[in-house]
């Protein structure tokens, strides 16, 4: 840090505030107060079931003139000097973790759901039980369709705050390139790993099972985070032998199924992430001071789209690969969720770097209005959701139109960061759900399989608006123990996704008597699924209560 060169005045001065990135380790010297500163699984496919400041101590030693030397400002008094101040807690995102914890949970309970005689609006739209493997021919969605792009969408969120923290720590170009291209590399290698050890992929037998939680264990040494607390040469051990394992099972587990090892053999939707994290690190990298840039890529992604449904040399190549389960043109499609990601998550970083005033309110706006805006902002799902299910779709279009009007002006005039933010997600959110609503009848109606743009853009609108309702009642209502299990849940995706279909699961197929419980009638299916999926959360709450984590 540079200190600007100030001649000493011969009495005594009162701080200066010199303004630093937020997050600065450095300690402060005496009498500088240090604030921060402003910054300037189912498949995909044809079937896709997808940190006080410390009291001002002693310089550091690389500055020790600078205790002696009175950084001043106007002459003032001893008496009236007030003591430095820097106790600043530095915001956490947990709005963005309680909500994939949301969806987590929610794609959970979908997994746990077995029975084929329950109401068709408990499945997949395109996969009711009669189905088969073969999409039905029906528009629409279903609350289970939601998950797949909401979980996209906080992922690519979650980007600007992670690459960030690179960048403020310096980290070279190149550097953070690398850091993308790894992310990808260890998301494929989880898919990988999880279709050979998944028994929805490998078949429901004992031995599928066994081999399951064989894979959750692999997966267990590669994945998991040291803590600071374990010993640095066993756990580069445990590491090396969790890889080791892993080439071995890939190779050799498929035989024990009168298969072999394929790379196409992969669970789609950790395929889909990969891709978009990497894309989606890259163009915000290089866009993040230009989101205008990243606008016109959505605008080309859009333009390629449409292209591609009609016959030309775009159709062939956006449906083209010579490696599918790497990469493939029309998963270009997946920017219209990441790119409107990247632009929430920029708003949130935003006002995770703004200053509050000791002792002002989080939000300007009352607690009755913030209670307006969280349930105006959570109850425009359901209400689309099953709208577009029933297929009432002008009905619906023109209730979630009056909602949005209503909750913009809910929101105007904000007067603290975080009442720009909830202002900014909302205004954000609303336009992508408008030009959804607007795109449902071009395509013959939303659907999920296969994917529309009306479903991209609309549950973009719905995923920003329900951000905006954890916004206000862990930030602006400080209810954070409302939805403190979905933050535990949302802290742990990795470990989350896999609990149940590789460990739960498989230990209670194991034993033939559990396999018939509660499953003798649809209410009880239900109940055994809600079970189920409390176990989940329990699982995964201890384990991060732990501060175990499972990383990339």
């Amino acid at each position: 840090m540079s200190i600007p060169e100030l001649e000493p005045l011969d009495q005594a001065a009162e701080p200066i505030v010199i303004h630093v990135p937020p997050f600065d380790d450095a300690a402060p010297a005496a009498g500088v107060a240090i604030v921060p500163d402003t910054p300037s699984t189912p498949k995909r496919g044809p079937k896709r079931k997808r940190k006080r400041g410390p009291t001002p101590s002693a310089p550091p030693a690389s500055l020790p003139a600078l205790a002696t030397v009175p950084l001043a400002l106007p002459k003032t008094s001893t008496a009236d000097a007030p003591a430095p101040t820097v106790d600043v807690e530095p915001k956490r995102a947990s709005s963005l973790d309680a909500l994939r914890g949301l969806f987590l949970v929610s794609m959970t309970f979908g997994f746990t759901i077995a029975s084929d005689h329950l109401p068709l609006w408990m499945y997949h739209r395109q996969f009711p039980p009669s189905a088969g493997d073969v999409p039905a021919n029906v528009a629409g969605i279903s609350w289970r369709d939601l998950t797949y792009v909401s979980f996209l969408f906080t992922m690519a969120t979650a980007l600007p705050l992670t690459l960030s923290r690179r960048i403020d720590r310096g980290e070279p170009e190149l550097g953070i390139v690398f850091a993308a291209v790894k992310r990808y590399w260890m998301l494929f290698v989880y898919g990988l790993l999880l279709a050979h050890a998944n028994t929805y992929f490998i078949g429901y037998t004992q031995t599928g099972r066994v081999l399951s939680l064989v894979g959750f264990g692999i997966m267990a040494l590669v994945f998991t985070r040291r803590r600071k607390d374990w010993d640095a040469e066993r756990f580069a051990v445990a590491r090396r032998v969790g890889w080791g394992a892993l080439v071995l099972f890939l190779a050799l587990s498929p035989l024990a199924y009168g298969k072999t090892f394929t790379i196409g053999r992969m669970d789609d939707v950790i395929a889909d992430l990969a891709f978009a994290s990497c894309v989606g690190s890259l163009l915000w990298y290089f866009t993040r001071e230009r989101t205008e840039l990243r606008l016109a890529a959505l605008a080309g992604v859009v333009a390629l789209y449409f292209g591609a449904h009609g016959d030309g040399w775009i159709q062939s190549w956006w449906y083209a690969s010579p490696f599918p389960s790497v990469f493939t043109p029309s998963q270009l499609d997946l920017l219209v969720v990441v790119i409107p990601g990247t632009i929430a998550g920029d708003l949130v970083r935003r006002w995770m770097n703004a200053p509050e005033e000791p002792g002002s309110a989080a939000a300007a706006w009352t607690p009755a209005r913030l209670r307006a805006i969280a349930v105006l902002s959570a109850i425009i799902t359901p209400i689309f959701t099953v709208g577009m299910y029933t297929r009432a779709v002008q009905g619906t279009t023109e209730v979630v139109l009056a909602l949005l009007a209503v909750g913009i002006g809910l929101t105007w005039k904000p007067r603290t960061s975080l009442d720009r933010l909830v202002r900014s997600v909302f205004l954000w959110g609303a336009l992508w759900l408008t030009i959804g609503l607007f795109l449902e009848p071009a395509e013959g109606g939303i659907r999920k399989v296969p994917e529309t743009l009306s479903y991209f853009f609309s549950v973009t609108g719905t995923t920003s608006l329900l951000l905006v309702t954890m916004t206000v009642v862990i930030e602006g209502l400080r209810k954070r123990r409302w939805v403190h299990a979905l933050i535990d849940v949302g802290q742990n995706p990795l470990l989350g996704y896999v609990v149940f279909t590789l460990l739960l699961n498989p230990l209670l197929e194991l034993v033939p008597p559990f396999r018939g419980v509660l499953q003798s009638s649809p209410g009880l299916s239900i109940v055994r699924s809600l079970i189920e999926a409390g176990l989940v959360v329990l699982a995964v709450r201890y384990v991060t209560h732990k501060r175990v984590f499972w990383r990339t």
